[in-house]
């Protein structure tokens, strides 16, 4: 092996070889907690991931004395988490999460936490019993509940729920302040979100300031059925609207940076680099509204999960904006307890801006193999060319990037 560092990121995976059961199984929003309290309670775990990167780029920037910084293969920064869940009475639940290190942050800080409420009896014992046997309400400054694509990707080191490596290229994601409230319909097998959001991970509301205290308001309307072990279909359409705002975050919210590094990259970048594989293809917005459509289907060992995105506003200069994203997965899994699968990924985003000359289009394809070497461990390799076209950062407004990526990760 050319890298003899790869031989450490394959022997802490091996070590746990013997450990192989099952996986647990793809989730969304979590189940109620219907638990008996008997005294407050903690409990801890921990991701760890580490990553070996072997991608390659191509383009031309068009800033003036700027030098493209060329890549090779080697390894990069390892990531950790670590969640903290606190039951601090019945039904009411605590979760703190916290970077460890991160490609944003070298250094630890938190990611936030949030409270997630089952019922009431904290008011009074049996209070809105009906309404709050199928209610949860969460409260605290996180991720917000947008979509279903949040649930499926890499969060710094939590790795385990994405088949892939990579994170989509254009991610309508955002940690802020929120209120939410999910309730289930068992009856029709269906469930309906609504929430408000400050769209501030650091909230600073007391300071005034033009359209700082514009609140976004979302909601999710869906359909999940469990129709046995092996069988599942799941769709949801989700509506993310905000007016007045200079915070603009829905499209550059993840905190925690990108997995690959100095992908079209300049030596005079000070900063920025984090976030090179995705694309901040609405940078900015004053007005927005965003409608987001899921798809999820389980037939046996064969799952699909597609996205259909579309965005339309205004930024501060009133001018238009509009985008258009589809993404399309499909993963086979396979062996003793499905601890194999292969996965594929089709994702495409073009964007209409008035203030641009041509609209920019993006594409993206992940081919993966993953490994489940037990129920804490999985290591991945991963296949990945993007495109970018008429960009204007780019001197033949074109740039991609094509390679390979290695990752080894442990939960627990």
């Amino acid at each position: 092996m050319k890298h003899p560092a790869l031989y450490f990121l394959f022997s802490i995976l091996l070590s746990c070889s013997s450990l192989a059961q099952d996986f647990t199984s793809v989730r969304f929003e979590e189940p109620k907690d219907t638990a008996a309290f008997e005294k407050v309670s903690l409990s801890f775990a921990l991701d760890l991931s580490f990553y070996f990167q072997g991608l390659g780029h191509t383009f031309e920037p068009t800033e003036v004395n700027t030098t493209k910084q060329d890549i090779q293969p080697g390894l990069i920064l390892p990531t950790a988490d670590l969640r903290i869940n606190a039951k601090v009475m019945k039904g009411f639940n605590v979760k703190i999460e916290a970077m460890l290190s991160s490609h944003h942050h070298n250094e630890t800080y938190l990611k936030g936490g949030y409270a997630s409420i089952d019922n009431l009896d904290f008011i009074h014992p049996g209070f809105a019993k009906d309404f709050m046997s199928n209610a949860t309400f969460k409260i605290g400054v996180n991720e917000i509940n947008f979509g279903d694509a949040h649930f499926r990707r890499t969060d710094n080191a939590s790795v385990f729920k994405n088949p892939f490596i990579l994170n989509m290229a254009v991610e309508s994601y955002m940690q802020a302040g929120f209120i939410e409230l999910f309730y289930r319909m068992p009856s029709t097998s269906s469930f309906i979100m609504i929430g408000t959001s400050n769209g501030q991970v650091n909230p600073d509301d007391v300071k005034a300031s033009e359209g700082s205290s514009a609140y976004s308001s979302y909601t999710k309307l869906g359909f999940d059925k469990q129709f046995s072990d092996e069988n599942r279909f799941r769709i949801s359409e989700s509506i993310f609207h905000v007016q007045g705002t200079s915070k603009t975050s829905l499209y550059n919210g993840d905190k925690a940076g990108n997995v690959a590094r100095e992908i079209f990259n300049n030596t005079t970048t000070t900063k920025g680099n984090d976030y090179v594989t995705t694309w901040k293809a609405i940078p900015s917005y004053k007005d927005l509204t965003v409608s987001m459509t899921n798809v999820f289907a389980q037939y046996h060992d064969l799952e699909f999960f597609g996205l259909f995105e579309t965005a339309d506003g205004k930024d501060s200069s009133n001018k238009s904006l509009k985008l258009t994203h589809y993404s399309l997965e499909l993963i086979q899994r396979f062996g003793d307890r499905k601890r194999f699968y292969i996965a594929g990924r089709y994702e495409k985003a073009e964007t209409q801006l008035e203030t641009d000359t041509s609209n920019d289009r993006l594409t993206q394809i992940q081919a993966s193999l993953g490994w489940y070497l037990s129920k804490h461990a999985l290591t991945k390799i991963e296949h990945v060319r993007q495109v970018r076209q008429e960009f204007e950062e780019f001197t033949q407004g074109e740039g991609s990037f094509e390679g390979f990526m290695i990752s080894a990760s442990l939960s627990f």
